[in-house]
């Protein structure tokens, strides 16, 4: 069974996971995470992915103010540094989890009505992964520390 749950410092050592090559420059390990004081910051919720209460990823839910970059909307939240543990990425867990990301917010953050993310141009997997569960391209595009980025967003009835 697949969940989203709160961050828990038990999870830290299995979400402590090493990233493929390909995929290490495009999102934060758990431990950067710890380093940049995520887990101290009100504006952002880190919330665990379980997988037959395994802790298989994670993602971080950002209410602050750098969702401006991405949209003026002010009722949007920023999705950020999604990352699945690689011995669980190709079952599509990845996919189902985003899509379970609308239900939590609807639970959590009812006032949010949009979500929304920077995905890089070369991390073609995850942009299409993203479009597939419903995240619209904005044409839009922000530059990151890693290069271009496309700004994709999702309505949220």
């Amino acid at each position: 069974m697949l969940q989203l749950v709160s961050y828990n410092e038990k999870y830290y050592e299995p979400l402590n996971y090493k990233l493929l090559p390909e995929q290490v420059e495009f999102t934060s390990s758990i431990d950067q995470c710890k380093k940049d004081g995520v887990f101290s910051d009100f504006q952002k919720s880190v919330i665990t992915i379980m997988y037959n209460d395994e802790p298989i990823g994670f993602f971080i839910l950002d209410k602050g103010s750098d969702k401006f970059k991405l949209t003026d909307n002010k009722f949007a939240i920023f999705l950020r540094s999604f990352s699945l543990n690689p011995i669980y990425q190709g079952r599509g867990l990845g996919k189902k989890s985003v899509l379970l990301i609308t239900d939590l917010l609807k639970q959590r953050y009812p006032e949010t009505n949009e979500i929304v993310l920077s995905v890089n141009v070369r991390n073609i997997n995850a942009y299409h992964t993203y479009l597939n569960v419903g995240f619209v391209d904005t044409e839009k595009y922000l530059e990151g520390i890693m290069g271009q980025q496309h700004i994709l967003s999702k309505k949220i009835d």
